[in-house]
């Protein structure tokens, strides 16, 4: 329960005390902007009607002006887009910031379009939002050759969420022709690309915005927001950003955040996160009243007015936790410039694997479950060729061995014609194809199909057709997309029909389900894939309540970043905020017994990773490196299902001492010398600096599918993984199941156990046998 009260600070107060800390900005004249900030309602916008409040808002020309350009392929084209057909087309999306406004935008396409249109009939259309923007005539001396064009875009037509559509309306002949000929085509290059100028809007001060500014959905650009402290920050005030880094860390989800730490001053173009307590400010909050009670409040940049600062505030380091602990767990009771805790109760402990984000295995799970909208479950078109794409995360230490897949209970439905005979549902993971099945046509169908084909309640001109699909265990890992292709003919209307054919639609059905409920947890550890793509086996408990950071006595800037980043991505494939997780100085390892651990160091700055260095496989200092030999580097396919044993891992205590100042960085995982079964995972680097190369590893997805093994180095762009010890294990599942997998390493001994339980078998055969025999010699009067 938690429970806020509205502090008596006003907007005017506030505003007062930004200024009195900047003179420059004291002596201004008022703009027009300020005086109208007040009334503007930023979370409830219209189309063109909010485009022009905030361009009223910004007249004065002194907000910042952004440039940007994406391609079609930055807004999710991954391949060109091609047009089919009399009226074929095809859209992407366009999202605008809650804090900027478009003042300018011109889109330049580069197309190719078929030799065999007719020019004087046929041309290419653009849209936005509905809105024709431009109609491109055909030039019969470019057809079948690539040519550009661009143009201007009002800014009006610009809302949040915008939709570009290319429609090609095409004719190959002025006699009778059919609508889908192969001759009508166009190819829009998913390089063309569209440029806006992007003005800074003054938002108001008002904390139900959250987490706008500081993370906008609008925007897919990686996020980055930096966090400020005063000068020799406390472990109590890191501990509170890391809750706030992991809850911005699972906002973020894919696009990946970076967390800048700065000491003292503020960014200078950034919305920025400001933690403080009462005698530990930067300097330029020192006139800012003192607070009694854990406080957030939100206001304006002092040297650039269209950015926001929130202030994360508490008498002392505890109540700064419980500011930062209320926002990441119960933002949505907000609202307000600023406001007070009066009392919060943190909610219960999490249990094992029930991470928001992750496919439970305590039960099936349906497809509405993993898709914010029914629309995205179905596609539409006058033939169909698209996929629904599914995303899926699950806990990495499922135990798929020897499982002969996942359960998929998949019903679908679809719009029958005659060519439907001819289509197929194509279905794949992670782009690897697994199985295709057949679909029928409406002549086929028949009352023979009771069992396969299920009766909707509503007759909706659709087929619904049910299959029990098992997608293969060694496909799937802790983060999956599944794929489902529909592919349809189109219906042949004709030469000579007057009539287009038929939209077709196809769905899968929402009550589908994924069923992870036969496989048990227990996984090889270390495994720094499980860490680099979901967070294991810290994210095993989703509020890291088995967590253990530890930190360096005097952390610099770059190793707190990366503790953010780190924390952040966790956050990301939970979708929960860490809040009770325990974060200690190398001399207090000994409390980090019955955790997992996660260590961050540069150079030695973290004695313990000396300490514990004999049993990492890598240990980088300053100026040398001390490395076992890497004999077995991961490298193939065949290595994400190879356990290693002890045998083919080199021999304990063999490595080398190499010297030199080249910048490296390494992420290292090794079993816990406090605690059988537990991990400890190790960040380091050759000097502080580097270890931004880690925080850049951690938010690159190419980078991340590298990682794999026990140890990864990282040297510039470059990134190599390696086994060099061997593997334990962690989890749990029946003693049986456990004794027969262990066996499957040790063939000699698993055929002796078989030839001695098959003689033991004989044995009491044998005897059995004889006992009857004996039995039914045995005279009469004997019996």
């Amino acid at each position: 329960m938690i429970h806020f009260k509205l502090c008596s600070i006003g907007y005017a107060a506030l505003l007062s005390m930004v200024l009195s800390l900047n003179p420059v900005l004291a002596k201004a004249p008022k703009s027009k902007a300020t005086s109208q900030l007040a009334s503007v309602d930023a979370t409830a916008r219209d189309g063109g009607a909010t485009s022009q409040a905030r361009l009223s808002s910004t007249e004065d020309g002194k907000s910042a002006l952004r440039q940007v350009r994406y391609s079609l392929k930055d807004l999710g084209a991954s391949r060109p887009l091609t047009l089919y057909g009399v009226q074929g087309d095809s859209k992407v999306g366009v999202s605008v910031r809650l804090d900027e406004v478009v003042e300018a935008a011109r889109l330049t396409l580069v197309f190719t379009l078929s030799p065999a249109l007719l020019p004087h009939l046929s041309h290419l259309k653009v849209y936005l939002n509905d809105e024709v923007l431009q109609t491109i005539v055909v030039d019969k001396e470019k057809l079948g050759t690539s040519q550009s064009v661009s143009f201007n875009i009002s800014p009006r037509l610009f809302i949040d969420y915008n939709r570009l559509r290319f429609e090609l309306s095409g004719h190959y002949t002025l006699d009778c022709e059919m609508p889908l000929h192969s001759s009508l085509w166009a190819n829009i290059s998913n390089a063309s690309y569209l440029e806006l100028s992007l003005r800074q809007l003054r938002l108001s001060n008002d904390l139900a915005l959250l987490p706008a500014p500081f993370f906008d959905v609008r925007d897919n650009r990686p996020l980055s927001v930096p966090f400020v402290y005063a000068k020799g920050t406390s472990l109590s005030l890191l501990k509170a950003s890391g809750s706030l880094s992991s809850w911005i860390g699972a906002l973020s989800s894919y696009r990946g955040a970076r967390f800048p730490v700065l000491e003292n001053r503020l960014p200078t173009q950034q919305h920025a996160i400001v933690l403080a307590s009462n005698d530990r400010r930067p300097d330029f909050l020192k006139d800012l009243p003192l607070v009694d009670k854990p406080t957030l409040s939100i206001i304006s940049h002092p040297a650039s007015p269209v950015h926001k600062l929130l202030l994360v505030l508490g008498k002392d380091d505890a109540q700064v936790q419980i500011a930062a602990d209320a926002l990441a767990l119960g933002k949505a009771a907000l609202t307000g410039q600023t406001m007070q805790v009066n009392a919060f109760q943190y909610p219960a402990l999490r249990s094992a694997y029930d991470a928001p984000r992750w496919i439970t295995s305590e039960r099936p799970v349906q497809l509405a479950e993993l898709v914010r909208e029914p629309s995205e479950l179905q596609v539409r078109g006058s033939s169909l060729n698209d996929a629904i794409n599914i995303s899926t995360h699950m806990a990495p230490d499922l135990f798929t061995w020897n499982a002969s897949g996942v359960p998929l209970n998949l019903k679908y439905r679809y719009t029958p014609t005659r060519q439907s005979d001819n289509g197929a549902l194509n279905v794949s993971i992670n782009d690897q194809f697994v199985k295709s099945y057949p679909l029928k046509s409406a002549d086929s169908h028949s009352s023979d199909d009771s069992n396969t084909i299920l009766l909707p309640l509503f007759d909706d001109g659709t087929l619904q057709s049910k299959s029990n699909l098992k997608i293969p265990a060694f496909l799937i890992g802790g983060d999956n997309q599944l794929q489902f292709a529909f592919h349809i003919p189109p219906a042949d209307v004709g030469r000579c029909s007057s009539t287009l054919p038929p939209e077709l639609r196809a769905i899968l059905d929402p009550q589908s389900t994924i069923d992870l409920s036969g496989f048990d947890h227990y996984s090889a550890m270390p495994n720094l894939a499980a860490f680099a793509n979901s967070g294991f086996p810290f994210t095993k408990y989703a509020d890291l309540s088995q967590t253990t950071v530890i930190l360096p006595e005097h952390p610099t800037s770059d190793e707190i970043e990366l503790f953010l980043t780190a924390l952040g991505r966790m956050g990301a494939s939970t979708g929960y905020a860490a809040t009770q997780f325990h974060l200690i100085t190398p001399t207090q390892a000994d409390k980090a017994s019955g955790t997992d651990i996660l260590v961050l160091a540069s150079a030695s700055s973290n004695p313990l990773v000396a300490q514990w260095g004999r049993d990492l496989p890598a240990l980088i200092e300053a100026g040398k490196r001390s490395v076992r030999p890497l004999t077995q580097a991961l490298d193939s396919f065949f290595d994400l299902f190879n356990l290693e044993t002890q045998s083919k891992v080199t021999s304990e205590g063999a490595s080398a001492i190499l010297l030199g100042n080249g910048p490296l960085a390494a992420v290292a995982a090794m079993e816990s010398p406090l605690n059988r079964g537990r991990s400890v995972v190790v960040l380091s680097a050759s000097d502080s600096k580097t270890l931004d190369l880690l925080g850049t590893v951690l938010t690159d997805p190419g980078k991340v599918r590298n990682m794999r093994g026990d140890l990864s180095l990282v040297r510039g762009d470059q990134l190599e993984s390696f086994r060099v010890n061997p593997v334990f294990y962690v989890g749990d599942m029946p003693w049986w199941r456990r004794w027969w997998f262990q066996m499957h390493t040790h063939p000699l001994l698993l055929a002796l156990f078989g030839l001695a339980g098959g003689m033991m078998i004989a044995f009491i055969v044998y005897i059995a046998l004889r006992t009857l025999a004996r039995n039914r010699l045995m005279p009469s009067d004997d019996k």
